[in-house]
């Protein structure tokens, strides 16, 4: 009989952590990946489904106790695209200054 990563008991669930551990990647599946994942990427197993964690404070994802450190970087593009649409902005801002003050000036 294979190992079983969790046990119910009394209508607690009981998580053995060695068998989650040993079980986490499913080898046993054809393909063992889609084509566009890169060579040494594997799938996780229903059983290593429960080394996943959230902090409940900060949201932050765990696997296996790690923090995954998720992060999205701006391309080069996105960045002048910003620069420009900030350059832009300041223009914009500084045409409605002079404006303001050119009408505050001709006041009576």
């Amino acid at each position: 009989m294979e190992e079983q990563s969790t046990t119910v008991k009394d209508g607690v669930t009981h998580i053995n952590w060695d068998v989650a551990r040993k079980h986490r990647f499913a080898y046993n599946v054809v393909p063992p990946r889609p084509a566009d994942w890169p060579p040494d990427v594997t799938p996780v197993s229903i059983s290593g489904l429960v080394l996943i964690g959230i902090d409940e404070k900060t949201n932050e994802l765990f696997w296996d106790g790690k923090r995954l450190i998720t992060e999205k970087r701006f391309t080069d593009y996105e960045r002048r695209l910003a620069a420009i649409g900030l350059f832009i902005a300041g223009v914009g801002v500084s045409a409605t200054v002079v404006q303001a003050w050119a009408a505050v000036a001709a006041l009576p």
